[in-house]
């Protein structure tokens, strides 16, 4: 993740244990956690965290010494864009409309009688 701005998709996102995890480690940057207490900071089970974790280290979003996680710090703060950004992306999508009238025939019609 050298360049956020690479085009690529994200790799985390909203509503999963790596987005819950990564997000928790985003706001408590500069500090270290076990697998454990993410756990229980990030509202996902202990069995979970180990493989979401493993996940985030292989998508190279956290880093891991010895015990502990942590995201560092000099990538927290685009780390964190990346996240809102998916999130509200997230948020749009849940309000658009679901109709699709525009790939109606007459489409124009119904417009117009609206």
């Amino acid at each position: 993740m050298d360049d956020s701005r690479n085009h690529e998709p994200f790799p985390v996102l909203p509503g999963t244990d790596e987005y819950e995890v990564l997000s928790f480690l985003v706001r408590n940057r500069g500090e270290r956690f076990t697998s454990s207490e993410i756990a229980v900071h990030a509202d996902v089970t202990e069995a979970s965290a180990p493989e979401t974790l493993h996940n985030l280290l292989k998508k190279n979003l956290v880093e891991h010494e010895q015990r502990d996680y942590y995201v560092n710090s000099d990538r927290a703060e685009d780390i964190k864009s990346r996240l809102e950004s998916v999130d509200a992306a997230k948020r749009l999508h849940k309000t658009a409309p679901d109709d699709d009238m525009y790939a109606a025939t007459d489409w124009e019609k119904k417009l117009n009688s609206s």
